[in-house]
């Protein structure tokens, strides 16, 4: 299991694991608080360059039912799902993320880092790591 970290510019850390690609990326961080629609989210250009702060604790349920490229550069989510359970998903939401480079950190206090946001830290780099 790869372990990841969340580095907000004054140095402040928060640890938890990797998801999706593997790699270093940072960005603004842009919070999604609908229950649903993670993939939009990650797909909208809206988004590109953008690091997606999700406040639903699961989320990855239907899987991915698009092919729609996700141009985010990165996901927080405390509780992805593994498996989703849609007989409409042609792959899983993690699967996705690795394929199309979208770096993701999962198991982490979202709440505390949406607080930090609120804040006005708005920019954040995950950065992976292999064990």
């Amino acid at each position: 299991m790869s372990q990841a970290k969340i580095i907000f510019e004054d140095g402040t850390e928060f640890p938890g694991r990797a998801y999706g690609a593997r790699g270093e990326v940072n960005g603004r961080v842009v919070v999604c608080t609908s229950a649903t629609g993670y993939e939009p989210a990650l797909a909208d250009d809206a988004n590109a360059d953008a690091i997606v702060l999700y406040t639903t604790p699961h989320i990855g349920n239907t899987g991915m039912t698009g092919a729609e490229p996700l141009v985010a550069r990165g996901l927080i989510a405390r509780d992805p799902v593994p498996h989703s359970s849609s007989a409409f998903a042609v792959a899983e939401l993690e699967q996705r993320l690795s394929e199309d480079g979208v770096v993701g950190i999962c198991e982490v206090d979202t709440r505390a880092i949406m607080r930090r946001v609120r804040a006005g830290a708005a920019t954040v780099t995950i950065v992976t790591e292999e064990n």
